[in-house]
């Protein structure tokens, strides 16, 4: 791994595989800044047509890199700029050095709850590196968590203190990925017609430059909400308003030693341009689950991807290209306002096999859940034998004593990525489906036998466990409406 300049990335973008990162959002938010930049450059399709025409002949975008060295962008960039620093908020300077704190505060996986004022010392761990704060500050950005942050109304007002959801912090994003970091751009990018006139895309490169009017955090534009209407200024919302203090390490790199950080911008619900990308379950965009896996929803996206001749969303490009393409899929799981963990998962598709890896992903879905219960039926039964005298309070707890609960499903994902790769490689749909339903009926056996083998061996042990698995077997047996599953059952 290595980093590069912007400039670089976009002149060897043809070379490069893609971004990397040990952060999920991370490596979204270099993506989307990727993204923004193109448009800010100029250099994106401005209809359907050539989008695919772009894609289908791997148009370069070699002259972003161009534009970007041009004298145009001089200072643009720059974070440490003293007017306009980039993704920065420059009228927030005064207050930094007697308010600001450690820049481990920018770290979503790291900071943990924002609202917290006591001796938390993790938050001063320091200095932080130049490029991995303004990594972090871009995917503040985007996943930045509602709620309170680490900042008292004293300072700047009741506004400034509470910021709102960030833009992909409430969803699941997902992204085609191509085979080198030109390609991943090329199939991300939104045709756009420019209105005349139009000043960077509608980049946005700080807070305080540019013709969008932003809200201040007193008075009458404190609650104010904008519209966000050119794709440029999507790929970079400000979603926190954030100021670094840089200088220099004894080894003379660059690095941030203090932050201040607070709400950023407010913004209108955004429409169906603004969501291109997002897989629609129950008439919401996905969310993510730190217990329900995506690849459980996988029939979701391959049922976003199928053609439509007046959409105008990324699946539906997707599905007018020759080629295959894999599907990456990103969402940040927090409860109330501390992030718990990422969710990532990749997916075959081409529009050939799309019919296929629906209808597999949707049957392998039920399939699993099917399992599922049927492993629940038999855990009942063991903990009713081992536990006859248990009160109703107790009778929940004591299940999961016996029930693999997620972990079953963790031994569902490795058969399922199996059943699409077969899929997506040319394999009949019934033979691959077959193949997943004996993994998955091993699996479930397998989860539940593990669960009753712990217990300390006993006469009562051995009942409990001769009498769930016989209970497993009459359920999985007694089903008609998933006749693999009960084939699978007997090999």
């Amino acid at each position: 791994m290595e980093w590069l300049g912007l400039v670089e990335t976009f002149a060897r973008s043809e070379q490069l595989a893609t971004v990397v990162h040990a952060s999920p959002g991370a490596r979204v938010a270099q993506i989307e800044l990727l993204l923004g930049l193109c448009y800010a450059t100029g250099v994106y399709p401005r209809t359907h047509t050539e989008w695919r025409e772009w894609n289908d002949s791997c148009r370069p975008i070699t002259d972003v890199a161009e534009r970007l060295a041009s004298a145009e962008f001089d200072g643009l960039l720059d974070p440490l700029h003293p007017e306009h620093p980039f993704g920065q908020n420059a009228l927030l300077a005064d207050h930094l050095d007697p308010h600001g704190y450690g820049p481990a505060q920018l770290g979503l996986e790291r900071c943990a709850d924002y609202n917290q004022f006591a001796d938390h010392r993790h938050l001063f761990d320091g200095p932080l590196p130049m490029r991995e704060a303004v990594l972090a500050m871009l995917t503040q950005h985007h996943y930045g968590l509602g709620g309170r942050v680490r900042a008292k109304t004293s300072w700047l007002g009741r506004s400034f203190t509470f910021g709102s959801v960030g833009r992909l912090a409430g969803r699941v994003r997902t992204l085609a990925l191509g085979r080198t970091l030109a390609d991943t751009l090329r199939l991300n990018l939104a045709p756009h017609r420019p209105p005349p006139g139009e000043d960077f895309g509608g980049f946005n490169f700080s807070w305080t430059r540019g013709s969008v009017q932003r809200r201040t955090f007193d008075g009458a534009t404190a609650q104010m909400r904008r519209a966000v209407v050119r794709p440029g200024d999507l790929h970079s919302v400000l979603g926190r308003s954030v100021l670094l203090r840089a200088g220099r390490s004894v080894e003379g790199e660059w690095v941030v030693d203090r932050v201040l950080m607070g709400a950023g911008e407010l913004l209108e619900p955004l429409g169906a341009d603004g969501l291109q990308d997002a897989v629609m379950d129950s008439g919401r965009p996905l969310q993510a689950s730190a217990e329900h896996g995506l690849w459980r929803d996988a029939h979701a996206l391959y049922a976003a991807c199928r053609p439509h001749t007046k959409g105008n969303d990324l699946f539906s490009r997707l599905a007018s290209l020759k080629r295959p393409i894999t599907l990456w899929s990103v969402g940040l799981v927090a409860k109330q306002r501390s992030a718990i963990t990422w969710v990532s998962d990749t997916f075959p598709f081409d529009p050939k096999s799309q019919p296929a890896l629906l209808r597999v992903s949707r049957e392998a879905a039920a399939w699993t859940d099917f399992l599922a219960s049927c492993v629940e039926k038999a855990a009942i039964v063991a903990r009713d034998v081992v536990y006859p005298q248990a009160r109703p309070d107790e009778r929940k707890v004591l299940l999961k004593r016996f029930h693999p609960g997620s972990l079953l499903f963790a031994r569902f994902e490795g058969p399922f990525h199996e059943l699409l790769d077969d899929i997506a490689a040319g394999v009949a749909a019934e033979t691959a489906l077959a193949c997943f339903a004996e993994h998955a009926v091993h699996a479930s056996r397998a989860a539940l036998r593990e669960r009753l083998r712990g217990l300390p061996r006993s006469a009562t042990a051995l009942e409990a466990e001769a009498r769930a698995e016989a209970r497993f077997e009459a359920a999985l047996n007694a089903t008609n409406t998933f006749p693999l599953l009960k084939e699978a059952a007997h090999p």
